[in-house]
């Protein structure tokens, strides 16, 4: 099961109460159809452990304060947005940011129509048209599309997606199998047709500069997702600390490809270059793994924020020193999801950032995926998690609103 099928599965959960108990919660169960071996016959991908620790655990149904998800792809069905609402309600959740993909103002209108019943719950973002980005004319048609799809009622663009052959960007670039990470904005929107290989603009390409000046012009922040977990380009042997999940996500960096540093080094080069425009790094800008890097990147762009989507087990292995990362920079860390909507997915989110819980697993929701690492709460204070859930994306919002022309 790849990850579009995964997000597509209908996760329906009952919220518990917040409360601490001394048991442990229950483990999941093995798959059906997956033998119990003997040790030396177990393979890593049917190895489910289940933790021994008997400590207290915290179920967390409900945000401590109101939050604004900065990552949502909407909802597929048999997922209603109607439905989608209730486990917002249930779970403390004020608005959502959806990725629509939608490139031109009459797709736009099409995706927005099954949320006009829910104002102030949504804000509905657009892509970029990259049709014939390697054409002279692609910055002003693309600008042109993005003022249509803002007049529209689209209030941000993203999620945009580079994973090493830029924007819009079609055929090749992944090898083993495709998987878990294949699900960016890199194949929404006026690309080339699928079964022809395209070389899109990164996003220090000199071709992005119009689009950069225009979303800050209109005041729309841009969600952008670069490379992908460290572990996707590393070596997979034995020594790889994420390998179920650098083996479904593998990218092998061709020639005419970015790598890993090369896409990091390209967002802060953009940023650096439009002040004015308000970008938001998703998955903590692939660089989970090496926080005091993106700590110094944060700080020297202003105009950079970052969400925590689809990395809540990347970072709650390593709790004692993400805590401290996220109170140094506590005012530029943006909650997001990045999963199908259900209770037990939010109140797993909660538990990581608000519980001071150790060593427990979920194994069979869609932000673990492959991984057999034990989870850790993160026990941030009040203040932050007022920041991290709501005023952060409110702040990032308003900034660039601010810097409207």
């Amino acid at each position: 099961m790849n990850r579009r099928q995964w997000m597509a599965l209908p996760w329906v959960a009952a919220a518990l109460g917040r409360s601490s108990a001394q048991e442990p919660a229950a483990s999941p169960q093995l798959p059906s159809g997956v033998p119990v071996e003997e040790p030396d016959n177990v393979l890593l991908k049917d190895y489910y452990p289940k933790s021994i620790y008997k400590i207290p655990q915290s179920a967390i149904p409900k945000a401590r304060y109101p939050a604004i998800d900065v990552h949502c792809h909407g909802f597929r069905p048999p997922q209603s947005v109607e439905e989608a609402v209730k486990f917002m309600d249930a779970a403390g959740i004020e608005k959502s940011v959806i990725f629509t993909g939608a490139s031109t103002p009459e797709r736009f209108n099409e995706v927005k129509a099954p949320y006009a019943g829910h104002a102030g719950r949504f804000d509905l973002w657009c892509g970029f048209d990259f049709t014939g980005a390697d054409q002279p004319g692609f910055p002003s048609n693309a600008v042109k599309a993005l003022e249509e799809c803002h007049r529209a009622g689209a209030v941000g663009i993203g999620e945009l997606s580079d994973k090493g052959r830029g924007f819009g960007a079609r055929g090749g670039g992944r090898g083993g199998r495709r998987g878990a990470g294949d699900r960016g904005g890199a194949d929404r929107g006026g690309a080339a047709p699928s079964n022809a290989e395209t070389i899109g603009p990164h996003p220090d390409d000199p071709r992005m500069d119009p689009l950069w000046q225009k979303c800050s012009q209109l005041g729309m922040p841009v969600n952008v997702h670069v490379s992908d977990p460290i572990w996707s380009y590393q070596k997979l042997d034995n020594t790889n600390d994420g390998l179920m999940n650098g083996y479904t996500w593998r990218i092998d960096v061709k020639p005419n490809m970015y790598g890993h540093d090369q896409l990091i080094e390209s967002l802060e080069r953009a940023a650096g270059k439009h002040p004015k425009t308000v970008f938001i790094a998703c998955h903590f800008m692939n660089l989970d793994y090496d926080l005091t890097r993106l700590g110094g990147i944060l700080d020297r762009n202003p105009n950079l924020y970052v969400d925590v989507s689809a990395r809540f087990a990347e970072t709650a292995t390593i709790p004692k020193f993400v805590a401290q990362f996220f109170q140094k920079h506590q005012k530029r860390i943006c909650y997001g999801t990045d999963m199908p909507y259900n209770a037990r997915m939010f109140a797993t989110t909660f538990r990581i950032l608000e519980s001071n819980d150790e060593h427990f697993y979920e194994r069979d929701q869609y932000f673990n995926y492959n991984y057999h690492w034990p989870l850790n709460g993160f026990g941030l204070p009040a203040p932050v998690l007022k920041d991290v859930y709501h005023d952060n994306a409110l702040r990032a919002f308003q900034q660039a609103r601010k810097n409207a022309t």
